[in-house]
């Protein structure tokens, strides 16, 4: 009997485990003012670390700071300072994150001539946390603006750096630009703008393969505004000239996300509506290695009264995909709800769409979304007073990107607990009840299984 009751120990152990890492955790453990605009990612082993700008909490306007966690949601160290020079106005962070959580963030803050208005700049940490060297301005280019950065980093450490520049190349312009690094730091060529001809780029971000070739999306400004895309090689060249990744105009103004397997396929969503920004939906298009769209842009909610924004969306090594946004579901009250929907590898809805946040007073807003190599899945997002003091920075986990209704009955009950006890400890495929991906059927399905069971999701 004894081995009995210690399986039986640890099936409830591992049970435990997944509905604590499941519960809405906070991020920041300083709350004076407010924390916002987070950005979140993840190694190779589930841990992640998330990153937001915090207001006065380095004495001058906003700060860069950062927490990292164990994949069971357990702190790992303190919060920590990313920006050194403290300054003016450092905010909008982005990180990225190799398979052994060394990682970079980077951010806009202040020049320091008059001319250089707003600069680019980064700092590299190692898996421990701990700084690697000083933080270093990126942008070669110093005159008027350089904003809103995003950061890729593949397997390896190899990282590109993405922003919008003003009055680059030319006078009255905003650009795409873009620089290159090696896992050392140290820069690949030269800074280059992505996108061509006279029309403005604006809010780009990035995404890098396993051997460090990467895509990089933005909002074009036209007559009506669309989303461009463009592909490059490892070395920094490009493969082809911009392509449009929207088939659809829209009117608002958008920050596309974008998201790539280690197979080069990869995800880009956006918000928008052809008439009015307060009609947002959240569409999303696939495409291929070779940048070959894979189908027409489609429409990711199913939530379709008031307007869907701010989409991130996360896709793991078999090309499933999670996007996650948030939501204005009371056209009466101005708050929002942060809102997901998970996807198969060929774009197929898994499930409905689900509310991420159960804290649901005051507005919640700007989520992240982050994906390890299974199905698990972290999301961040501010939240207004929850924390007792202006916007304090959230996160839920989601472990699961497949349904429990093994029969397709629509329900998840004891049926489907038979389906997946015929099948325990059998190893190969095809696998039903293979709720964790890894060909094996064991107590991580079960704890998957019985989350839902207990709790309909």
């Amino acid at each position: 009997m004894a081995p009995k009751q210690n399986n039986l120990a640890a099936v409830v152990i591992t049970l435990a485990a997944a509905i604590i890492c499941r519960a809405e955790f906070q991020v920041n453990t300083h709350t004076t003012n407010k924390q916002e605009n987070p950005a979140i990612a993840m190694d190779g082993a589930g841990n992640f670390v998330v990153v937001w700008n915090s207001y006065l909490q380095d004495k001058s306007s906003n700060g860069v700071f950062a927490q990292r966690f164990d994949p069971n949601c357990s702190l790992l160290g303190e919060e920590i300072q990313i920006n050194t020079t403290s300054s003016g106005n450092q905010k909008e962070p982005s990180v990225a994150m190799d398979k052994d959580g060394n990682f970079i963030v980077v951010w806009q803050g202040p020049g320091l001539l008059e001319e250089d208005k707003e600069d680019i700049f980064a700092r590299r940490f190692d898996s421990n946390g701990q700084p690697v060297g000083s933080e270093f301005r990126v942008n070669t280019n110093t005159n008027d603006k350089q904003l809103c950065p995003k950061a890729a980093m593949n397997n390896t450490g190899r990282f590109v750096i993405v922003w919008e520049s003003v009055n680059v190349p030319q006078e009255g312009k905003k650009a795409i630009c873009s620089q290159l690094y090696n896992s050392n730091g140290l820069k690949i060529g030269t800074q280059f703008v992505v996108n061509d001809g006279p029309s403005d780029g604006r809010y780009p971000d990035a995404a890098m393969d396993s051997q460090g070739n990467f895509a990089v999306v933005w909002m074009q400004e036209k007559s009506s505004n669309s989303i461009m895309g463009r592909l490059y090689n490892a070395d920094g060249s490009a493969r082809a000239v911009p392509f449009e990744v929207s088939t659809i105009r829209f009117s608002s103004v958008t920050q596309p996300s974008i998201s790539m397997s280690r197979q080069r396929e990869f995800v880009v969503v956006w918000d928008g509506d052809p008439e009015l920004a307060g009609l947002d939906d959240i569409h999303a298009r696939m495409f291929d290695p070779n940048g070959m769209a894979i189908g027409e842009q489609f429409v990711v909610n199913t939530t379709i009264e008031g307007p869907q924004q701010n989409p991130k969306v996360a896709i793991n090594n078999r090309g499933q995909f999670i996007v996650v946004w948030d939501s204005k579901i009371d056209p009466d009250i101005n708050e929002r709800e942060i809102f997901a929907q998970r996807f198969d590898s060929s774009g197929r809805a898994i499930g409905d769409e689900f509310q991420v946040n159960t804290y649901i007073e005051a507005d919640q807003k700007r989520p992240a979304v982050a994906m390890g190599v299974g199905r698990k899945f972290i999301t961040a997002w501010q939240s207004y007073g929850q924390d007792g003091s202006g916007d304090g920075v959230f996160g839920w986990t989601g472990q699961i990107v497949g349904s429990a209704d093994f029969n397709g009955d629509g329900l998840v009950n004891f049926s489907d607990y038979c389906i997946l006890a015929d099948e325990w400890f059998k190893i190969g495929e095809p696998l039903t009840a293979d709720l964790i991906q890894d060909n094996k059927i064991n107590e991580r399905d079960l704890a998957e299984f019985c989350y839902q069971w207990l709790t309909g999701r």
